[in-house]
């Protein structure tokens, strides 16, 4: 062989010894690639020195860019509440005097509350007992649950006082929206913690504000049938038994409530439901708090996710738990803990947000929680990617790499068995934490979900990640209601099939409900994100909640997003 040809075949060999050292790297990091923009993107350093505790994400002046609230525990040497205007994927911090408020903030809502167009915006709080240590640790009083009208522009107006949405007397946790009845108003359903007194309150017992119009409520929380003492440190609403009413999820410490419409406004319990979601174990400080509905095996059945929050998990580590729709029989949806199976392993950390989202745009929906790790100054969220199901309607399987990048946890901390004790070494290991709420966005437009993260520990920086996973095609459907139809769509089934094939159950790639106030103290665009592999053309149709009718658009282009409107 000649010089130039030894030559050669040596360079052949070290380009493929590279590519086969950049494979390997690459596999090792895992499927999802997210970069920390905080302070490229002017998050930080404005959010820092905050105790978040709720975060929720909305275009408030239609510039089609969302923006942001970020809810805080206010103490004396803390942050208030942040409002941050979205500049084209740049935040910048609107400091208006009236969103500066002190809370303990534990949900961000926006919603369209009066069907004007804009998106008003609902604080979940919990009041400050009088007198005590939190009163003298704060140094000014607490604001309870609060509602500011937007005036079309982005400026908001308290109109809480007297408002009974906001009650003094209450413990409010996290909060979503329906029309509980089809009258085209968004109603509120808001949580309550379990422990009377320590919320600030008298009752532990959750509530439906029905809308009246004009940003007026009343609670008809004993009236439309929930159960007295049914707590909702997590809330989330969906159609689970596809009767075109929506139903909805209360998750807390002391028990787990699965509430169906009876398609007049009122709800009762799910047969069977307080049994197949029981966690025995949950109990004073070890919680169950996320709810996440919606369909991640391509069935189009809604599935369950719950975010545990147990105390001592890097002791014993507890994983959190999917429910896999698996029909509905008389108006009753049955519901399976497909956990193990499903490949959903125990977490080492409270993960106590949880969203059903596609992450990597392959067509099929993800699992993720509030828990982000660190390796070589990268961050590693956890999601649970999932890998296909042998056929459709069976149960899917995840995996996970985020959890295996640093040591966490090991010996050392296994060792610690007070909760103080673990918090200040995780805080200077810096090598995981979880947060509260953690809504996913995508708020620089460009077709992946991004991850926001308000941290709780002031020591410690909240995080913006950046989703820069590589992956298909893309769609986000938003729809305009009208007709009946709530002004932001929520309700309404969004499915998408193959070009051409919108009558072909089996050509369905994917199927979502438009929802906001999900997972744990968070709130999302009123959007369907979904992933469409290599499709480039889809076909899209909506269902419209109530019965009142479908929408049909075919051959829409990949890579947009689109609105339906009735």
């Amino acid at each position: 062989m000649s010089r130039e040809a030894l030559a050669a075949a040596g360079f052949l060999a070290l380009v493929l010894n590279l590519a086969s050292v950049n494979a390997d790297a690459q596999t090792s990091m895992g499927p999802f690639r997210f970069r920390d923009v905080g302070h490229e993107s002017g998050f930080l350093p404005a959010a820092a020195g905050i105790q978040g505790h709720g975060a929720g994400w909305g275009d408030v002046d239609g510039d089609g860019w969302a923006d942001l609230y970020v809810g805080t525990f206010h103490y004396k040497d803390t942050q208030p509440n942040l409002f941050f205007r979205n500049r084209k994927g740049r935040l910048e911090l609107d400091d208006q005097p009236q969103l500066r408020i002190s809370t303990r903030a534990t949900g961000v809502l926006f919603a369209d509350l009066d069907n004007d167009g804009d998106l008003d915006l609902y604080v979940a709080s919990m009041p400050a007992p009088a007198g005590g240590r939190l009163a003298e640790r704060m140094g000014h009083p607490f604001a309870g649950c609060s509602l500011f009208r937007n005036d079309g522009a982005g400026r908001f107006k308290n109109i809480s006082e007297g408002n009974a949405a906001c009650p003094t007397d209450f413990g409010g946790r996290s909060v979503t929206v329906l029309d509980i009845d089809g009258d085209g108003l968004l109603d509120l359903l808001v949580g309550e913690d379990p422990i009377a007194g320590y919320n600030g309150s008298k009752t532990k017992t959750s509530r439906l504000f029905r809308n009246l119009d004009g940003l007026r409520f009343e609670d008809v929380s004993r009236e439309i049938g929930i159960p007295q003492d049914a707590a909702g440190l997590g809330v989330a609403a969906a159609d689970v038994n596809g009767d075109g009413w929506p139903d909805f999820f209360l998750a807390s410490t002391i028990g787990n409530y699965l509430m169906l419409n009876d398609g007049t406004g009122r709800f009762h319990e799910a047969a069977g439901a307080r049994e197949t979601f029981a966690w025995p174990t949950a109990k004073g400080d070890d919680m169950v708090c996320g709810v996440a509905i919606s369909d991640v095996n391509g069935d189009a059945l809604p599935d369950i996710v719950l975010g545990q929050h147990y105390s001592t998990p890097w002791l014993k580590p507890l994983a959190n738990r999917l429910y896999l729709n698996r029909g509905v029989s008389n108006g009753v949806p049955g519901f399976e803990d497909v956990t193990e199976s499903a490949g959903l392993t125990p977490l080492p950390l409270k993960g106590p947000h949880v969203e059903i989202q596609d992450f990597d745009n392959d067509g099929r929906s993800d699992i993720y929680t509030s828990i982000v790790k660190f390796a070589e100054g990268r961050p590693y969220p956890v999601i649970f990617r999932n890998t296909g199901n042998a056929d459709r309607g069976n149960t899917p399987r995840f995996s996970e790499h985020a959890l295996g990048v640093n040591d966490f946890p090991n010996d050392e901390d296994r060792a610690i068995k007070r909760s103080g004790t673990f918090f200040e070494k995780m805080v200077f290991d810096r090598k995981v934490v979880y947060f509260a709420p953690g809504p996913t966005c995508d708020f620089d437009r460009d077709g992946r979900l991004d991850l926001l993260l308000p941290n709780w520990w002031v020591e410690l920086p909240s995080l913006l990640l950046k989703n820069e996973t590589k992956g298909g095609h893309w769609l986000d459907v938003r729809v305009s209601g009208a007709k009946g139809v709530n002004a932001m769509g929520v309700g309404s089934r969004v499915d998408v099939y193959e070009a051409g094939q919108s009558e072909n159950p089996d050509a369905r790639i994917g199927s979502r409900e438009i929802a906001t106030g999900f997972g744990y103290a968070s709130s999302q665009e009123a959007v369907a994100h979904f992933g469409l592999a290599d499709h480039t053309l889809c076909d899209v149709v909506v269902t419209l909640p109530h019965g009142r009718g479908r929408l049909v658009r075919k051959s829409v282009q990949a890579d947009q997003r689109i609105t339906m409107t009735p």
